[in-house]
């Protein structure tokens, strides 16, 4: 498996394109079997190092422009012997997908195509009085495809590139948001707890001091050290129950990765409406939310998602759509999915519409509710 990887293997940031690609090297191969002429022999043998050199191209990095010239030799002489032009586009999609300075590329792209001018010039000398219409058709098409080869590669590698990038900075956004968070509940048990505990711990060597002189006095003091007590329990619990509610912004991080796992796309829109909504609205949306993803991903065959944000003065809106096989009426009353989300927001006087025709769209529809602030 070493061995793979260190000598036959590409970069796994260009996927499966320069495998597929390699497909079209049984042309000239099946061309020259059974290698047994010189002509054979000689065939083969370029399409290995045409192989040699079309691998380093990609992993190279002090060789690469040796590399890449070899190829582009090798596959015009390839054109004239075989008549393979169609293996210029090896070299198009390997320059054309290494991240490279515009300058190089331009070198590149230059060298490029004299090697596919030069061997096409050579075989309309020979065979251009043969060919009739539909090959001077086939023959610019190939043309076009030749030119635009290139930038067609190194716009596909600038958008794997750009979602690799999204995908890692979404993994470091994560990771500062637990930072965060747990900065946060350090700060609330240093801020709260840790001055309530200071004085528990003088109230209680107070009262064993006073134990000794005043014992008439220590059971005011042993009171206040049982309301101070009761007092942390409850902030503990605040703490516990702020650490158990879910935005909605978090739900959509763990049910994007849900979604992907199932082979599902996640489109959201306008997810800035969710801004200043109450945590007691977001955290029932929240559930809703995760119990809508888990029936699509069980029951909706779909490929696609689409979670959609409106507000208004006085009512919140979320829509959560897929384009599965939809949901008849009769089953919209049977699912205990559906009932659960109803459930949930008759307790804060929302209210849950259901549309099965065009796969299924759930409209989640709540009123905004201030949450009171303690003076």
């Amino acid at each position: 498996m070493s061995f793979f990887k260190r000598y036959i293997a590409m970069p796994q940031q260009y996927g499966l394109f320069p495998y597929v690609w390699l497909l079209f090297l049984l042309f000239p191969i099946a061309y020259a079997f059974p290698f047994k002429t010189l002509r054979q022999q000689v065939i083969i043998g370029l399409v290995l190092i045409f192989v040699i050199a079309y691998r380093n191209s990609y992993v190279a990095t002090t060789y690469r422009p040796f590399w890449l010239l070899l190829q582009m030799v090798v596959s015009a002489i390839l054109a004239v012997i075989v008549q393979a032009l169609y293996l210029s586009i090896y070299t198009a999609w390997v320059f054309g997908s290494i991240p490279m300075r515009r300058r190089s590329f331009w070198g590149y792209y230059g060298a490029y195509m004299l090697s596919i001018l030069v061997p096409t010039l050579f075989l309309y000398y020979y065979y251009g009085g043969q060919m009739g219409r539909d090959d001077w058709v086939g023959l610019a098409v190939y043309g076009l495809f030749c030119i635009l080869s290139p930038f067609a590669a190194g716009s596909i590698q600038r958008y794997n590139r750009k979602n690799r990038q999204l995908m890692q900075t979404n993994q470091r956004l994560t990771e500062i948001i637990k930072q965060n968070e747990r900065q946060r509940i350090a700060r609330d048990l240093h801020d709260n707890l840790g001055q309530s505990f200071s004085m528990i711990t003088l109230k209680a060597e107070y009262a064993r001091k006073l134990l000794a002189k005043k014992p008439d006095a220590v059971p005011e003091q042993l009171l206040a050290i049982e309301q101070a007590s009761r007092q942390n329990l409850k902030m503990v619990r605040d703490i516990v129950a702020g650490l158990r509610q879910t935005t909605i912004a978090e739900e959509l991080i763990n049910q994007e990765r849900n979604l992907s796992v199932a082979g599902i796309i996640l489109l959201t829109k306008d997810e800035n409406q969710i801004e200043g909504l109450p945590q007691s609205n977001q955290q029932v949306l929240a559930q809703c939310l995760h119990e809508a993803v888990t029936n699509i991903i069980r029951y909706s065959h779909a490929t696609e998602c689409y979670v959609t944000f409106a507000q208004s003065a006085t009512t919140f809106q979320m829509t959560i759509q897929d384009n599965g096989r939809g949901l008849k009426k009769a089953d919209q009353f049977k699912s205990h999915g559906i009932a659960g989300m109803r459930e949930r927001l008759e307790v804060i006087q929302g209210e849950l519409t259901v549309d099965g025709r065009h796969g299924t769209t759930l409209t989640l529809t709540m009123p905004i509710v201030t949450e009171a602030k303690n003076d």
